[in-house]
């Protein structure tokens, strides 16, 4: 995958993203700042996913800690094997919001 795919990929995640969450109701805000996307609960905790291009992954921080994921075999993978949007589901689930996220 070469720079811009690597865009193309995380923007279309972004936009996944919040319209599966926002379809589920959640109580979040979305910001997009140059490679940051943050996600922002109720209670002003938030989840902040970042593109990492120097490496070509998806980075993701939340109460849960960091976790960095690669793409392979067309998903996003850690390097324990966990997916991305799992991982996602869980940090928000630790922010208060119970979320499927399906990419």
């Amino acid at each position: 995958m070469n720079v811009v795919e690597f865009h193309q990929k995380i923007e279309q995640i972004w936009d996944k993203i919040e319209e599966q969450m926002e379809e589920q109701g959640c109580d979040v805000d979305f910001d997009r700042q140059g490679s940051v996307f943050t996600i922002t609960f109720g209670d002003r905790s938030q989840i902040v996913i970042n593109k990492q291009e120097p490496l070509l992954e998806l980075w993701i921080a939340s109460r849960l800690g960091g976790f960095h994921f690669a793409f392979k075999d067309n998903h996003w993978i850690a390097s324990d094997g966990k997916l991305f949007q799992d991982s996602l589901a869980e940090a928000c689930s630790a922010h208060g919001e119970d979320v499927e996220i399906h990419l």
